[in-house]
């Protein structure tokens, strides 16, 4: 076989390979971010749902104690004096909707079960409604505030039931129920999914089954669109366990996610479907496939051409082929290097515009692995040049498996990759491609609260895990300071929402100025805040309390003319778990709240 020949094969091969390996990992990859694609749709709807419940259940706690102080509703109820309760309640009924116009159900219940009055159907009353109702049930039962989806005489809704004492009997209770619109409508609001609520059949409750009579499995539509109903049809098919699909539907594709839930004993009592059109987001593996092939069979043809008529010019025809190669990888958002885990040998296109450097010669003369910008977390998360006695190339080796994240910081601006590796050995020599996937976007989705831009409750949960593991590890101390605004209902009923949001974000910031880095700050819930203080002892962390109550109280929250904090502060003991340390803080800033709050319990 002569040298031409012989070049040209060679030539193909590489070319062959090249794309074949950049073709199947451009799949791998489509599959993996469709897979977590859909785990954080998932995961981002449960957190928004668990929140539109929780703030729920809060709006309509504040309003029964509003509403049981309008004089006379009590004895009304005690006296189970309808027409008079009606008359009563009527204004303050009217003023709920025009707060929330998907409220469509309010009615009082007798502590027999029996109903009083719905206010939405003042004709029909004194029938035993808790016969056909397990939410009345269980709160004729427990005496205890019941929320969740249920069937009644209004159609399905959202329910929240207040319990009703008269100097501590219980006499009765007060209900409220929202339609499953409200959910659908907040859902998009912050995830921008379509969704569709579904309520499983042993809670219907008291509901017309005629009206609710289409679903799928053992779940019924609360309200539903003829094409998405179609759509969900063929989500159904052959897929008993109603697992998450991608499904064609007139020519789109659409990313089909459920959403079991469960209510406090862990009975699936519906669940929440969303519908995310992804028409063109992911390519086929045919397509994939037929596009590779195509475009290397062309390429070959191309350079089996180029060297049998210009063989005399083969070695620039091998340059011709490395620009091609670089011109792939140049194509790729995702920074693409060859290292031996110490020094950068080959990078691409989207490597300099990241780092800001010309040339690889230009960034080795001040750096020599991209490892240096490597940072640490105090949660452990993130990859450093050194891990478990390894550098961090072979680390990625032996835990490919899992997901391996790195943040780096560039000009002040944080990003959070997915690293990925291969190895290569040539001649003795090691090589490592690695490919690092910007998930910055991803990671603040799942981690930071949507409104303050804080850490969300589960990054806090993470935090605090690892700091009672640090420490029980290693002696140290740190500290916990819980935050809550005072009299911050006043500010949403005086000053609206929007106001009450702009509050709680510019607090936020101010906290996370006053704080170190090491420090975090995340929302807790509702107005609360709250601050982990790594390596700090009480006296440290009261003292810095006190001085975030005096600059909030001296600050100024336009429009408001004053706002105040209060606050609790603890340390950590030995051996004390999670939560016995949030009940410690949670007591203390309650004694801060009780002693005239704007105040500092320790």
């Amino acid at each position: 076989m002569n040298f031409k020949l012989r070049a040209q094969l060679i030539i193909a091969l590489i070319v062959i390979v090249v794309s074949a390996t950049l073709t199947f990992y451009h799949i791998s990859q489509e599959k993996q971010f469709a897979k977590e694609r859909s785990e954080r749709s998932s995961e981002n709807i449960r957190l928004s749902f668990d929140s539109i419940v929780h703030d729920t259940e809060q709006l309509y706690r504040f309003r029964t104690r509003a509403t049981l102080e309008t004089p006379g509703v009590m004895k009304a109820v005690a006296a189970r004096d309808t027409q008079t309760l009606y008359r009563l309640i009527l204004p303050r009924y009217k003023a709920l909707q025009e707060e929330n116009p998907y409220l469509h159900i309010m009615q009082f219940h007798a502590a027999d079960g029996r109903s009083i009055l719905r206010v939405h159907l003042k004709e029909k009353y004194g029938d035993d409604i808790a016969s056909r109702r397990p939410m009345l049930q269980e709160i004729h039962r427990e005496h205890k505030m019941v929320t969740g989806f249920e069937g009644g005489l209004g159609g399905i809704a959202f329910r929240v039931i207040m319990p009703i004492f008269e100097r501590g009997k219980y006499i009765g209770a007060v209900e409220y129920g929202v339609d499953s619109g409200y959910f659908v409508k907040k859902i998009k609001d912050s995830t921008g999914s379509e969704s569709i609520v579904l309520l499983h059949r042993e809670w219907l409750g008291a509901a017309d089954r005629k009206l609710y009579s289409q679903g799928i499995d053992s779940f019924y539509y609360s309200s539903i669109l003829p094409e998405k109903k179609e759509i969900m049809q063929l989500f159904a098919q052959k897929n008993p366990g109603l697992l998450p699909r991608t499904v064609r539907y007139k020519h789109r594709e659409y990313e089909v996610t459920p959403l079991f839930l469960k209510d406090t004993k862990r009975r699936t009592f519906g669940m929440i479907v969303t519908i995310n059109d992804v028409t063109g987001a992911n390519q086929s593996i045919s397509d994939a496939l037929i596009g590779s092939l195509l475009v290397t069979l062309t390429m070959v043809a191309l350079l089996w051409g180029v060297i049998e008529y210009t063989f005399g010019a083969l070695i620039g025809k091998v340059d011709l082929q490395e620009r091609y190669i670089n011109t792939i990888l140049d194509s790729q958002q995702n920074i693409v290097i060859v290292t031996d885990g110490k020094e950068i040998i080959y990078a691409n296109r989207a490597f300099f515009d990241y780092f800001r450097f010309k040339t690889l010669a230009e960034f080795k003369k001040t750096y020599q692995c991209i490892c240096n910008f490597f940072e640490s977390e105090d949660t452990e998360q993130y990859l450093m040049p050194e891990m478990e006695g390894m550098v961090w190339t072979d680390y990625l080796l032996a835990n490919e498996n899992k997901e391996n994240q790195v943040k780096m910081t560039i000009n002040g601006e944080t990003t959070i990759f997915r690293v990925n590796s291969k190895k290569m050995e040539y001649k003795g020599n090691v090589r490592h491609v690695v490919v690092f996937t910007d998930i910055t976007r991803l990671n603040e989705l799942a981690t930071q609260d949507i409104l303050t831009g804080l850490a969300n409750r589960f990054q806090f949960d993470k935090a605090l895990q690892h700091s009672i593991h640090m420490s029980s590890r290693y002696g140290r101390v740190f500290s916990l300071i819980l935050v809550d605004v005072d009299h911050f209902k006043e500010v949403n009923d005086r000053y609206g929402h929007l106001v009450g949001d702009e509050v709680l974000k510019e607090l936020s910031r101010l906290l996370s100025q006053s704080v170190r880095k090491s420090d975090i700050v995340a929302r807790w819930g509702g107005e609360e805040l709250v601050v982990l203080l790594p390596d700090n002892e009480l006296s440290s962390a009261s003292k810095l309390a006190e001085s975030l109550r005096a600059r909030i109280e001296t600050h100024r929250f336009a429009p408001l003319e004053r706002l105040t904090c209060s606050f609790g502060v603890v340390q950590w003991h030995i051996g004390e778990t999670s939560d016995s340390l949030l009940h410690r803080v949670d007591e203390k800033l309650y004694a801060a709240k009780e002693g005239g709050r704007n105040r500092v319990v320790s």
